[in-house]
């Protein structure tokens, strides 16, 4: 029997790790995924022997190359096979999560025997069903993990005391956020059960963005509403940093910022810089920032029915998970940090060159750091695959990008129309002026939108309906088409360019 091809892709999860990522992330998103999707399979699953046969793709569910964090698709089809109507699932998982190619690369490593899947179906239902009420505990057991954090921890802590503090947040946060996983699949069901009702119904499957964006209270909105506040009040303030709103701002929010859940990667907590150049940002234009505040104030959430309303809850529940999910990176960040300085002294970064196991044997061998400092220098020369296909051990390479055309297409993710000058950005940045303007990027992450707000549109390469571009977008009342193959470089900064995020076109209407 051939081979199936071993495929890396970066759908979604580049959102959250864009470019070059160092080992000690790796590593510990290696850790948080095993534990995750393992702990999922468990708890379905409940046999020991069947378990151990899925060793190998917990602990590869993510693969590294040149630097570059990538999905092992294959992996991830294997754990799709454990839940029931899995072949209907699949295209509902690729269309969310934005895996455009759809040939299934999977290997079935257990064959079920009746009672078996009697008995896994059985689980799988009963935790769909208690999906809502479950992300709910999960909130307590998060604050709960925090509190204990923010009471034990301290800059005095040893090496081996601050290992402890990680494990402890492991067990009392981590080993139960498999959950987060069944809130995935319950968010993408509904959208697909509710995209599908409105193509039956004759309706445009784009309509769906209607039912699935005004949702109350979304988590991910709270720390730009904050954030805007401040820049009302205090955005001139020559002392801003000195003033409590703003240390309580970096208290409650201060882990959601770009890159957040890249653990080299500072945050307005260990850098309030970055927070003051937000803030002076939005307060150069105040009626602009008035405009923002009331537009947020006067969202309200509409109609969406049953099936809408499980979609909604799903997608809400999934953002709180989100902002959440910064927060343990924001502490284990800070447990590494520590460690940094106390073995390396001022030279503190060199922590993230190692991966969390070698941290934890003890293992601070300045002669690798070095080796991979100039390994990593190399990978940043690389060019930057979004898909990548073994076979045999050997890579398949992929096709050139397209010719500049004058029209590109993708999907329509948050409706309207708009046309601006396009700024093609790599990565978010306080200062760029943004406003009237249409983003134009390879993807996004939760931090980005301190930047979304201000613009007037959004075109990505990566995206689904429920990536985090698409979601904020809606709640933005932006227009957003995600997506689309090659924007990056069919569009240049300064291009006229018209997005209409009903139909997913992108026009270019007059060149730079």
């Amino acid at each position: 029997m051939k081979e199936a091809p071993v495929v890396l892709d970066n759908s979604n999860i580049v959102e959250s790790y864009p470019g070059i990522t160092l080992p000690l992330t790796y590593s510990f998103i290696q850790i948080a995924y095993r534990g995750v999707f393992g702990g999922a399979v468990a708890a379905h699953l409940k046999n020991g022997k069947i378990l151990s046969k899925y060793e190998n793709v917990f602990d590869n569910m993510i693969a590294i190359h040149n630097g570059r964090i990538y999905y092992a698709i294959n992996n991830w089809y294997a754990l799709i096979d454990f839940i029931p109507f899995s072949k209907k699932i699949i295209p509902i998982w690729q269309d969310m999560m934005g895996v455009k190619n759809t040939e299934v690369y999977m290997g079935r490593l257990h064959r079920f025997t009746l009672p078996q899947k009697m008995r896994l179906y059985w689980n799988v239902l009963k935790t769909a069903l208690g999906v809502p009420r479950s992300m709910k505990r999960l909130e307590g057991d998060f604050a709960g993990a925090q509190k204990y954090f923010d009471d034990t921890y301290s800059e005095n802590l040893t090496v081996p005391e601050l290992i402890g503090l990680f494990r402890e947040i492991e067990r009392r946060v981590l080993d139960k956020w498999h959950i987060t996983v069944a809130n995935d699949m319950y968010c993408f069901v509904w959208t697909g059960i509710l995209k599908a009702r409105l193509a039956k119904k004759g309706i445009d499957a784009t309509e769906v963005t209607k039912y699935i964006s005004g949702i109350t209270g979304l988590e991910s909105l709270k720390p730009v509403k904050a954030l805007l506040e401040l820049a009302k009040k205090h955005g001139d303030d020559p002392n801003l940093l000195g003033l409590p709103a703003v240390r309580e701002y970096i208290r409650i929010y201060g882990d959601r910022c770009p890159q957040e859940l890249k653990l080299e990667c500072m945050t307005y907590r260990e850098c309030p810089a970055l927070l003051e150049e937000q803030v002076r940002a939005y307060a150069k234009d105040k009626n602009k920032l008035d405009g923002m505040i009331a537009s947020l104030e006067a969202r309200r959430e509409t109609k969406a029915g049953f099936v809408g309303k499980r979609a909604r809850l799903g997608i809400k529940n999934r953002e709180i998970s989100r902002l959440n999910r910064a927060r343990i990176y924001g502490m284990v960040r800070r447990i590494f940090v520590d460690i940094g300085k106390k073995v390396f002294g001022g030279d503190w970064f060199d922590i993230f060159y190692l991966t969390a196991d070698e941290i934890f044997r003890g293992e601070f061998d300045i002669g690798l750091v070095e080796k991979r400092k100039a390994q990593y220098a190399e990978y940043e020369k690389m060019p930057y695959r979004a898909r990548l296909v073994f076979s045999g051990g050997v890579q398949i390479e992929e096709a050139a990008p397209a010719a500049r055309p004058g029209a590109l297409r993708g999907l329509g993710a948050s409706r309207g129309s708009f046309e601006g000058e396009a700024v093609v950005l790599d990565e978010p940045s306080g200062d760029v002026e943004v406003e009237g303007k249409i983003i134009v990027t390879k993807t996004t992450d939760p931090g980005w939108v301190f930047l979304l707000c201000r613009a007037g549109g959004i075109v990505a390469e990566k995206g689904s309906l429920l990536s985090h571009t698409s979601i904020i977008s809606r709640e933005l009342k932006i227009p957003a088409v995600v997506a689309v193959e090659n924007a990056t470089s069919a569009i240049k900064t300064g291009d006229m360019i018209r997005i209409c995020g009903d139909d997913g076109r992108v026009e270019i209407v007059g060149a730079d």
